[in-house]
């Protein structure tokens, strides 16, 4: 579940609550740009920015806001140093929106509810919030919600600078065109903060097979900003996951026939029941030729003898290659689904870092 789901569970129920939302840092923060919490009051908040003391301050600072009982949008700059508990320096800044009143000022939810469906369709949009004091600017009434067809907001019609449609245009452009999702972009001169969801760059991990180290591995995989796609032939074994599938593409078919319809240069782990049914889909992806990563559970005996079969079939040595098996790292001690299931997620981590590092460059 994403944060614009749990804001409208918070609006369902009448809920004072306020959007806590990292906007930029500097040296080591414990947080990443895009980072939510949304608190109503409670010790059960949705999301983090990095725990902590410096969660802690920002969370009090909420709690002052929901106390206050008025819409406010601010942001607070937490440098990161002795007062926080911290040594490592450089700054955080954070945007405080606090909602009161929500099941009375409808009317200001719109946006809310366009973003949502943006969001469920897997449609790339900006959000563009007001942080002018008095809650709008030039016109701007809180909130613009922009993708490459369409604008909400019912006060657009009424801004009458020119330059700030400009800038609008500007920001939805490079935000567009970032290539990474929860891009926030901080224009305190023009007071303005802008924030991209850029769902057509997210990357595909698909996970065949739905046994006890695949359900380990879920409560991690919905975790991260990445779109899952899970595949068994067995319906009983998904009956069995008791986590949150509402982030998850769920295939129950003959994994091995559902490769074709799957999104190109996806990152693909193969954690299924049976060896031959293993090579059956390795065979099937290499034939397609459009993965990122191919990655099997297993020994590294059984990841010679696919390479070695995979070659006798035809297969060039430079696709047999990207054939990863064994998978995650192996422990003497430690060999239980949820041990496995972590140690193939950092891997999955460190190449989400990696492809980060390439696309900020």
């Amino acid at each position: 579940m994403d944060w614009l789901e749990e804001v409208n569970k918070h609006n369902s129920s009448s809920k004072s609550y306020v959007i806590i939302s990292v906007v930029e840092t500097k040296g080591s923060a414990p947080c990443s740009v895009g980072e939510k919490i949304i608190y109503s009051g409670e010790d059960n908040f949705y999301g983090s920015i990095g725990g902590g003391n410096f969660e802690y301050k920002a969370i009090q600072r909420a709690q002052d806001l929901i106390d206050e009982n008025a819409r406010h949008t601010e942001v607070v700059r937490y440098p990161l140093g002795a007062s926080l508990g911290q040594c490592c320096g450089g700054y955080v800044k954070v945007m405080f929106e606090s909602f009161v009143d929500t099941k009375v000022k409808t009317n200001e939810q719109g946006w809310l509810s366009y973003a949502s469906n943006l969001s469920q369709k897997k449609n790339d949009f900006v959000l563009i919030t007001s942080l002018n004091s008095e809650g709008s600017f030039c016109g701007l009434e809180d909130k613009l919600v922009l993708n490459h067809k369409q604008i909400y907001d019912d006060s657009l019609g009424n801004i009458k600078s020119k330059e700030l449609l400009e800038i609008i245009n500007s920001l939805k452009d490079e935000l567009a065109s970032s290539g990474s999702t929860n891009t926030t972009i901080l224009r305190e001169t023009e007071g303005l903060c802008c924030e991209s969801f850029v769902h057509s760059s997210v990357q595909a991990v698909v996970v065949f097979g739905a046994g006890h180290i695949a359900r380990a591995l879920m409560s991690i995989l919905t975790k991260l900003p990445i779109s899952i796609y899970w595949i068994d032939d067995r319906q009983s074994q998904f009956d069995q996951y008791d986590g949150d599938v509402s982030s998850i593409n769920i295939l129950c078919d003959k994994p091995a026939e559902v490769v074709l319809d799957l999104p190109n240069d996806a990152y693909c782990m193969i954690i299924t029941y049976s060896h031959q049914l293993d090579f059956e889909i390795c065979e099937q992806i290499m034939l397609r030729d459009s993965f990122c990563y191919l990655g099997v559970i297993g020994s590294l005996i059984k990841g010679n003898k696919f390479r070695k079969r995979l070659l006798n079939k035809g297969f060039s040595e430079h696709i047999v290659d990207k054939l990863m098996c064994p998978i995650g790292l192996k422990y003497k001690y430690f060999k239980s689904p949820i041990t496995i299931a972590v140690s193939i997620a950092t891997e999955l981590i460190n190449f989400l870092e990696r492809k980060r590092k390439i696309q900020s460059i």
